[in-house]
């Protein structure tokens, strides 16, 4: 490969994608973050890592004249996981413990209505820039999973808790965004 074509194929692109470029915008029920748009806004401040949604394709085997073949038979969409930064107050994990709260009642173990709990998440690509360059819409989301909170003393490690979502269907956008003129090797 010759090194002016990987160069001429980045500017065509403005650039690699970098892993830490990236924005989420989850505005729980209000009844889990009472209704504070300043902590809805920490949750990205405080986004570690998210895990962009992919796709499975469900087969299922049929006899082709000799050979075995595989069919398209439908998709699965892969659940999404985040992780956020704790501060002292536990504020993020207070907010997904009382979403979970909403959707199955810890004292009463009665399920809500999916208008209660369920809501649109965006996940952001950002360019070098911090633009946005592509957007996942994930549909009627909701936390499945809050996980434990690890603690010890070996490390001052800051910690962390891990909210995997589940969702109905997903969008992706492509934004599209006129080329910088920064060199995109370096």
């Amino acid at each position: 490969m010759e090194i002016d074509k990987l160069k001429s194929a980045l500017v065509r692109r403005d650039g690699l994608a970098r892993a830490n470029r990236f924005e989420v915008l989850i505005i729980p029920p209000a009844e889990a973050f009472g209704g504070s748009i300043d902590k809805a806004r920490d949750l990205n401040i405080f986004c570690e890592q998210v895990s962009f949604p992919g796709r499975q394709m469900q087969t299922f085997e049929t006899n082709y004249v000799r050979q075995q073949i595989k069919v398209a038979q439908s998709f699965i969409n892969e659940d999404v996981s985040i992780t956020f930064n704790l501060t002292n107050d536990m504020f993020i994990k207070d907010i997904f413990d009382k979403w979970t709260n909403l959707i199955i009642d810890r004292d009463t173990y009665k399920k809500n209505y999916d208008s209660i709990y369920k809501r649109d998440i965006y996940l952001y690509q950002n360019n070098h820039e911090n633009k946005h360059v592509f957007e996942v819409e994930l549909r009627n989301a909701f936390p499945i999973s809050v996980q434990s909170v690890e603690s010890s003393n070996s490390a001052e490690d800051i910690q962390q808790v891990t909210v995997e979502f589940t969702y109905e269907d997903f969008k992706e956008i492509h934004i599209k965004q006129e080329p910088s003129v920064r060199n995109p090797m370096g």
